[in-house]
């Protein structure tokens, strides 16, 4: 290309070994820029060969939830993978910069833009090599460590045994390879685009900022409410449409209110006489003015990521806390069936019990062993399990849930107007008193109602036939049942209010024959039968009753049938499955946030380091005009936290408000837990705060050190 092409002759230019020396020498004398970026640089290869290592291992593939771990390892991976490259671009940027001064008194001693491009393109082969080299080293090293922080996770036997997995290194060498190219590219562009005054001076000229302050500002405000509307009003199921658009606003809010925002308040602060001309004040706010969109841009950035920082980490903790009270409330016994009974067999079951009478006989005999061990429960239960609508607060049993059904957004979209969709469980007195330890009694017309989710006003509902039911009494305490479903569909990930209605007699209180009818075509009715079992021993007898209980199930009619919602379980199976999940997400989330704090961390630490040279001759200047060094400090130390906590405070408030998608997803893993999410959120910012803290003093000693330097001598 014509821009690179030397003036002088081909046997003129200097050879190739003086660019490596200048290129080596450079990184060497550099040191203080090019060691984060290198380690930056080697965390990146090291997390993304982990993942990729991680995804290939034979030992997650043996571990609890292998159908869904391998795969959130290779798109983490691949996602460590993309977020390297806008990563190391920021961080070759802050690099750069920082080196025009260096690389345009070379252009001014006589190197062309040509020789320049040696010595850049030196500088990024041996940062490649460095980078790869010792994030492989890394890598291979903690991906045991890895694999074995995730196996103790879900407490399984470990595997000592360690090993290099070639090709997850190769692509790693590939991957970096094609970002170490586009980051040579990129700064082939930004010393072509300048002169040599301009790259002598390329950091310490001052930014103009933008004509219209007010109006972006504004428009970012907007925007971030607008943002935080969609995801408050957002309702099961998450449309990707909507998830997108809060995403894009909160983000392009977030930078507007940083860059826009922070002009605005610079001029406001600086008309206010009293407040600007103050030692400590007067500093800050004219170095905050000085470096206005720059300045913005970073702790824009800086936000988002701490966000997204608590929103994974508090999901990951919270999903984890709440798997084990989930497996207990969806699967109440060691060994369990939950049978639904068919429409045409359901007059036929609740007078005579013909249709499970095989099944139950078989139960028996799978269980008959262990009757009379100490520590044995054995439990069996009928229901009536509906939709149902409340009008105005009263549940009528009357209204036809066809009417709302096909209304997009499941449960919440079907409510409309005064009605609200509840899931409704009605069982025996017996059944109830039996399962909470209680001892209420009913006359034949009343009801108890019980309910975690739902405040019932009303002293009476209404039946299909317009009769009335008296509510004698409420209470919040639900018996545990096993999970149903209507219509095959699990109706607590789509976070339904759930309803228990305790009643003398179970057949006659749904109107018998007659009244099934009614509610199978109107409310999507099913009466379920629920058999269970508790053992004090061994997991392998718990296991061999499960197989004979899953054989005698096979036998009922129609169980072959994949649409049947029969279910036969083993609690120790479902839960394996489902802490395996949780396991998984939480490590998945320790390792992706650990990351993105490294990320944070060296963000700020560049911010500081940059900021720390341009700031040295102003110091200085300010130093010699009467300026004390405790002055200097002070001066310091208010702009580091005027700076520093903004994008924390920030984060906190997208935090609280984003709360609603995190609780959403839960939902989406059949967790209803608001407290727990609310005290995990708690705790993830208030620890967050504290690294945060450690951080900023850190990086501000840097920033101190670097000024101090100048001032000092």
């Amino acid at each position: 290309m014509k821009m690179w092409r030397g003036q002088e002759s081909r046997d003129q230019r200097p050879g190739r070994s003086i660019y490596f020396r200048l290129a080596w020498t450079g990184i060497r004398k550099n040191r203080q820029l090019y060691y984060p970026y290198f380690v930056a640089g080697m965390v990146m290869v090291m997390v993304f060969y982990i993942f990729r290592f991680l995804g290939a291992s034979e030992v997650v593939g043996s571990l609890p939830g292998k159908e869904v771990l391998p795969v959130l390892f290779d798109v983490g991976g691949w996602g460590i993978g993309a977020f390297s490259v806008p990563f190391l671009f920021y961080t070759s940027a802050g690099l750069i910069k920082s080196r025009k001064k260096e690389l345009g008194l070379y252009n001014i001693l006589g190197m062309n833009k040509g020789n320049l491009f040696h010595i850049l393109f030196w500088e990024t082969v041996i940062s490649y090599i460095i980078v790869l080299v010792g994030g492989l080293f890394l890598g291979v090293a903690f991906s045991k460590v890895a694999e074995l922080g995730l196996v103790n996770i879900m407490d399984k036997q470990v595997n000592y045994r360690i090993y290099i997995d070639g090709k997850s290194a190769l692509t790693a060498a590939a991957l970096f390879a094609v970002i170490y190219f586009l980051i040579l590219m990129n700064s082939l562009y930004q010393i072509n685009k300048n002169n040599p005054i301009e790259l002598l001076h390329g950091g310490s000229m001052g930014e103009r900022p933008p004509k219209s302050r007010k109006v972006p500002t504004m428009i970012g405000l907007l925007f971030l409410a607008a943002a935080y509307v969609i995801v408050i009003r957002m309702k099961n199921p998450i449309k990707t449409g909507e998830v997108a658009a809060a995403g894009a606003l909160l983000i392009v809010g977030t930078f507007l209110l940083f860059i826009c925002a922070s002009i605005f308040l610079c001029r406001i602060l600086q008309n206010n006489k009293k407040y600007y001309y103050k030692t400590a004040h007067f500093v800050t706010v004219s170095t905050m003015s000085f470096r206005m969109k720059r300045n913005g841009a970073s702790l824009a950035a800086i936000c988002i990521l701490v966000t997204l920082i608590l929103a994974i980490l508090s999901f990951a903790v919270a999903f984890y806390s709440g798997s084990i009270g989930t497996v207990n409330n969806h699967y109440p016994y060691d060994a369990g069936v939950s049978v639904e009974i068919p429409a045409a067999n359901v007059s036929e079951e609740m007078t005579s019990g013909s249709y499970t009478k095989g099944l139950r006989a078989d139960l028996e005999n799978a269980t008959e062993s262990y009757q009379n061990k100490k520590g044995t429960e054995i439990s069996e239960d009928y229901s009536a399990n509906l939709m149902a609508v409340m009008e105005n607060g009263c549940l009528d049993l009357r209204l036809d849930m066809r009417d709302t059904w096909y209304t997009p957004g499941y449960f919440t979209g079907w409510e409309q107007g005064s009605q609200k969709i509840v899931y409704v469980h009605v069982l025996s007195l017996d059944d109830y008193n039996r399962l909470c330890g209680t001892s209420y009694t009913l006359a034949q017309n009343e009801v108890l109602l019980a309910s975690e989710d739902v405040r019932y006003d009303f002293d009476h509902m209404i039946l299909y036939d317009g009769k009335k039911a008296i509510i004698k009494d409420q209470t919040r305490q639900v018996p545990v049942m096993t999970g149903v479903r209507l219509d095959g569909i699990a109706l607590d990930v789509y976070n339904c209010d759930e309803i228990y209605l305790a009643v003398p007699d179970l057949y006659s209180f749904m109107g018998g024959e007659e009244g099934a009818v009614r509610y199978k075509e109107a409310n999507y009715m099913a009466y379920h039968w629920e058999y269970g079992v508790n053992i004090d021993d061994t997991d392998q007898e718990k296991q061999d009753i499960y197989e004979k209980m899953n054989a005698a199930v096979e036998k009922l009619p129609g169980q072959s049938d994949d649409s049947s919602d029969t279910v036969c379980y083993l609690k120790a199976e479902r839960g394996e499955r489902f802490y395996g999940l949780a396991g998984g997400l939480l490590f998945l989330a320790i390792i992706m946030n650990i990351l993105f704090v490294f990320v944070t961390a060296l963000i700020m630490y560049y911010k500081q380091i940059s900021e720390g040279y341009e700031d040295q001759a102003r110091f200085t200047i300010m130093q010699k005009i009467g300026m004390t060094k405790t002055e200097i400090k002070k001066s310091i130390r208010s702009q580091m936290l005027t700076v520093f906590l903004l994008p924390l405070l920030v984060a906190g408030v997208h935090f609280v408000f984003t709360s609603n998608i995190i609780y959403i997803l839960l939902n989406y893993a059949v967790i209803d837990n608001r407290p727990l999410l609310n005290r995990v959120m708690l705790i993830c910012y208030l620890i967050f705060a504290v690294i945060y803290s450690a951080v900023y003093g850190l990086t501000s000693r840097t920033y101190y050190k670097i000024v101090n330097r100048t001032s000092a001598s």
